[in-house]
């Protein structure tokens, strides 16, 4: 997710992450945080997701993972 909308979305509690991103170009990054349980509904059907808030340029970046 990225950090402009979990603004977006009252800025839900963060923990922190061990996690190290690297881009294509190889440039490194860690993750904003965590949100550990994110509620995502399909169909009638609720599930819990691990989500990673990154502060990422829209553009052009993308996460592989």
């Amino acid at each position: 997710m990225f950090l402009a909308c979990w603004k977006a979305i009252d800025s839900l509690t963060l923990s922190q992450s061990p996690t190290t991103f690297e881009a294509f170009y190889g440039r490194e990054s860690h993750p904003y945080g965590i949100l550990q349980r994110f509620p995502i509904t399909l169909e009638g059907k609720t599930v819990e997701v691990e989500v990673k808030v990154v502060d990422a340029n829209l553009t052009y970046d993308l996460l592989l993972g």
